[in-house]
């Protein structure tokens, strides 16, 4: 994991809105084919997100877009990819795979109280449960 540090200094604003946005860590790991920033979620639900070809960019001057993948983890067999979107920010291709999230509550607020409102991205309320 020899470039996990130096990802996550290179990245630590991208880090640091991720985890707002998704109220979850956001961390640096290796994913055997490269690089990618991870959030965990609940329902076995993980994002993935790179800003090159299935790796992160070692270059700090580069302007790749983000490719943020959500996937579901599986009982005995291979995860499975739910949405895959691309974006210029980080945050915002989030906020677009949220936006096709086949499943409802990704990246809720943990901390939210019941029966809590909060406006979603699509501008209408979620009722907290």
């Amino acid at each position: 994991m020899p470039l996990t540090v130096e990802h996550t200094t290179r990245y630590a604003d991208a880090l640091m809105t991720l985890a707002l946005a998704a109220h979850r860590p956001a961390t640096v790991v290796n994913t055997g084919a490269g690089y990618a920033v991870r959030v965990d979620f609940e329902r076995n639900i993980h994002l993935l997100a790179t800003n090159a070809p299935g790796d992160l960019s070692t270059d700090p001057d580069a302007q790749n877009p983000w490719v943020v993948r959500f996937f579901q983890r599986q009982p005995d067999a291979e995860d499975v990819q739910l949405v895959e979107v691309t974006g210029e920010w980080l945050v915002d291709a989030f906020d677009q795979a949220l936006a096709v999230m086949p499943i409802a509550g990704i990246a809720d607020d943990p901390n939210a109280e019941p029966g809590e409102q909060r406006p979603t991205a699509a501008g209408t309320l979620h009722l907290v449960q």
